[in-house]
């Protein structure tokens, strides 16, 4: 797991940006209070995968894995059903709202099961009870690879999904201790009683914040 300050990171990606590109230019003590820059910030927050090894672990519905002519593993999965997998990343902010102007949380994805998906992420605090979530309604959803008629991958679904924050929610980013990915897996109903998934595709995601800070030379000085 990785832990990201976001305030910390605003403040200080503000400051590099201005030293980094007026230092040759600018002396910053000479510079107006009314100067401002609005750096554009992108803070990675959470990566991994799920494979059907995992999603199994959560199955107790009697699915058991078998093996293919060249030795590959697979399971059949009964249809119509909803598997749960869950994954949580400490996180912490102290963010002022007067200086971030614009904020969007970032959820990419790569799917190779034949299962289709709903991801959300859920923003909770320090004893894990919910306060908000990222995306409205039930999250996001992902349709199933598509795959040939012995369950091998023809293509993968890709997907990309944000959700602008307001600033309610912005301010509520100060009370999250921990951001919570969840991925709700249902397996669509065939001609057959199981769906054969092989045991190396997986889910795999990506989640990043997006934010603009905007930066006054003046409080800047002030640090110094």
């Amino acid at each position: 797991m990785k832990k990201f300050n976001t305030g910390i990171g605003i403040l200080a990606a503000g400051v590099l940006l201005i030293s980094s590109c007026m230092k040759d230019n600018f002396n910053l003590d000479l510079l107006s209070d009314e100067m401002e820059t609005e750096p554009v910030l992108n803070l990675p927050l959470l990566y991994g995968s799920f494979d059907m090894d995992e999603l199994v672990e959560v199955i107790d519905t009697g699915d058991y894995t078998l093996e293919d002519e060249a030795g590959e593993r697979y399971y059949l999965v009964y249809p119509d059903t909803i598997y749960w997998l869950d994954e949580t990343v400490d996180f912490s902010s102290d963010l002022n709202q007067d200086v971030v102007t614009y904020m969007e949380m970032n959820l990419k994805s790569v799917n190779e099961l034949a299962i289709k998906m709903v991801m959300q992420v859920f923003m909770e605090d320090e004893n894990h009870v919910v306060i908000d979530s990222v995306f409205d309604n039930l999250g996001v959803y992902v349709g199933p690879s598509q795959v040939d008629e012995n369950g091998k991958l023809i293509q993968a679904v890709e997907n990309e999904n944000s959700s602008t924050f307001d600033t309610d929610k912005i301010d509520r980013l100060n009370e999250v201790a921990f951001l919570r990915f969840r991925a709700g897996m249902h397996a669509a109903k065939g001609d057959s009683a199981f769906v054969k998934i092989y045991a190396s595709y997986a889910l795999t995601y990506e989640m990043a914040l997006t934010a603009n800070a905007r930066i006054n030379t003046g409080d800047l000085n002030s640090m110094k």
